[in-house]
């Protein structure tokens, strides 16, 4: 008979190898789903192509752990799968980790347009104690233009015009400069993918306050199956992380006590120095917080009483919570502002006026409902019988006033911004999303008031698969593949003499930060300065290279007709072969 540390011992391997199989369980899913990974973290490379490998390993310790202690093995397996009142917490639970594995495995991992490059440029920049890009050339070309110095997703500061700051809020570069810090460079592009996992959780907690789990885990389940939500989800872009800080604000700020309201406070801050057109998507969150406090599950009674009675440490002075707890990230943006841009309500997005006009809420009334319901369906009209069966509810009907309210604070503005043609600018409407999900799987769920599981099952086996064709039509399982040629642009960059500088636009932003070499823009050069740049840099001891996408070829020549570097008649020096063709020049005609 076996002694009692043995048994122990035997069931203890057997707990082990049953997590073992699991965890290779999932890696097999994870390469099958995504065809195969890549992931860099802290230094360290792992990669996957094959499945069945892991496969065979969690058949091998699932196994294992049956032949070990069979009893122990199957006790597991019954306590992971809880009872049916664990059942939706599991479901949001395992949409989140999805979300998480595929955004990594799929993430862009690159310093690419104007709005990436500028967060990842800006982190670094955060991550070694700077508030601005300085340049180090700006002495070499005293009198150039300014706007030379700057990579794209910057400009010239005001206050420094040698230096360039960014056109992006700082929130989200704050966090990735944190992660840089902690886990190394590479750890950047894990913050967004984190945060979208948060915002599928977020999604699930706020159906259970909106309505129960139920409602919560379907809506939490379609966020995490979206076009849009997955689009952003890879990339280091600030639209999830701003949706993610929104709804931890929203869903904090609805449990309607002291912890909450200092949760919804720092979030909501966070979420404005993110992206700071959120502060009016925060304005109704304000009556969560104001007029009456609760106090037990039954009533609520005004702040003057509350204050009376001694129960809050802010009583005293008329503070709440929530304005205290934002007080440091709002402190944070006003300060960068100032530091950055010469005034307290200053950024790098431009003049107002020049971008929000009374004329452009046509044409966006004329888009963004239309790609909405061409990516989300038209089962989004529910959303209005959701509002409606949540106002009937007295228990959640505050809390759904203030999200509809807040949703459409965040959809509003961006009626009257500028007008774009393409359907992934309602990434701008991706903090409202999680609402309209939720309401959206109430008013579904309303209208079948029986089976209330079976319904949510079947809504999101109907939907998901959807969604996720629409992902794939709409390419956003190839964005790692077309984003490439910043990666291996930046890389030949790496390769050249330490001297090399590159005049680019498109390519500066992932020059500097995978390639670590200065660029210049070419586009703030004057038409007749081209030569007289290169020359000035050759004499300072630089050797130069041109780098241009297919697309911007015309433009050079265009504006650089006349000068000699500006022809570009010759071969290039390199070929960057991508779904995105980057062709790299030296600026002279080599001798005929």
């Amino acid at each position: 008979m076996m002694t009692d540390n043995r048994m122990g011992a035997r069931s203890a391997a057997a707990t082990i190898s049953l997590f073992l199989g699991a965890a290779a369980a999932a890696w097999a899913a994870v390469t099958v789903v995504s065809g195969g990974f890549a992931v860099r973290a802290a230094g360290l490379a792992l990669s996957s192509r094959d499945p069945i490998r892991p496969l065979i390993a969690a058949a091998f310790f699932v196994t294992a752990a049956f032949v070990l202690d069979g009893g122990t093995a199957v006790r597991r397996l019954r306590a992971a799968a809880g009872g049916r009142d664990r059942i939706p917490a599991r479901v949001a639970g395992g949409a989140a980790a999805c979300v998480l594995v595929c955004s990594l495995a799929w993430n862009t991992r690159a310093a690419g347009g104007s709005d990436s490059s500028c967060y990842v440029l800006q982190a670094d920049a955060f991550a070694h104690g700077r508030l601005t890009l300085t340049h180090p050339l700006a002495d070499v070309l005293s009198d150039a233009p300014p706007a030379i110095f700057a990579p794209t997703g910057f400009l010239a500061s005001p206050v420094r015009p040698r230096e360039a700051v960014p056109i992006c809020g700082a929130g989200l570069a704050l966090a990735m400069a944190g992660a840089s810090i902690v886990a190394g460079r590479d750890a950047v592009f894990a913050v967004v993918p984190l945060l979208a996992a948060l915002a599928v959780w977020l999604t699930f907690v706020l159906g259970r306050q909106l309505d129960n789990e139920v409602t919560g885990a379907a809506a939490a389940v379609l966020l995490a199956c979206s076009p849009i939500f997955l689009y952003q989800a890879v990339q280091p872009m600030s639209d999830v992380p701003a949706a993610a800080l929104w709804l931890a604000a929203l869903a904090a700020c609805a449990r309607r006590d002291r912890p909450g309201a200092a949760i919804g406070g720092a979030c909501a801050s966070f979420a404005v120095l993110t992206r700071p057109s959120l502060a009016l998507a925060i304005v109704p969150l304000l009556f969560l917080q104001t007029g009456t406090v609760p106090v037990s599950k039954t009533g609520t009674v005004p702040v003057s009483s509350r204050s009376k009675r001694g129960q809050s440490p802010f009583s005293k002075w008329g503070l709440s919570p929530f304005f205290v707890a934002a007080v440091p990230a709002v402190a944070a943006l006003l300060a960068l502002n100032l530091m950055r841009y010469g005034r307290l309500l200053g950024s790098g997005y431009g003049n107002p006026s020049a971008l929000f006009s009374l004329s452009n809420v046509t044409p966006n009334l004329a888009r963004y409902p239309r790609w909405i319901l061409e990516t989300q369906t038209p089962i989004l009209l529910l959303a209005a019988v959701g509002l409606w069966s949540a106002a009937r509810a007295r228990a959640q009907r505050r809390v759904a006033a203030v999200a509809a309210l807040s949703a459409i604070a965040v959809v509003v503005p961006y009626l009257f911004y500028t007008v774009f043609d393409d359907w992934w600018y309602i990434r701008f409407l991706l903090p409202a999303l999680p609402v309209l999900l939720v309401f959206c799987v109430r008013g579904a769920l309303a209208l079948i008031p029986r089976h209330r599981r079976f319904a949510a099952a079947g809504i999101c086996l109907v939907l998901c698969p959807w969604f996720l064709h629409i992902a794939r039509v709409r390419h956003v399982f190839d964005l790692q593949a077309l984003e490439s040629r910043f990666v291996l642009t930046g890389t030949y960059a790496n390769a050249q003499p330490a001297t090399t500088v590159f005049l680019a636009v498109q390519q500066s932003g992932s020059i500097r930060y995978h390639g670590d070499r200065p660029t210049l823009a070419w586009d703030a050069l004057p038409p007749d300065g081209l030569d007289a740049t290169i020359a000035r840099l050759r004499a300072a001891g630089h050797s130069v290279l041109i780098a241009l996408e297919d697309a911007e070829e015309v433009a050079f020549r265009r504006r650089f007709r006349g000068q000699q570097a500006g022809a570009l008649d010759w071969p290039p020096a390199a070929e960057i072969h991508a779904p995105v063709r980057v062709r790299v020049w030296p600026p002279s005609e080599p001798p005929r």
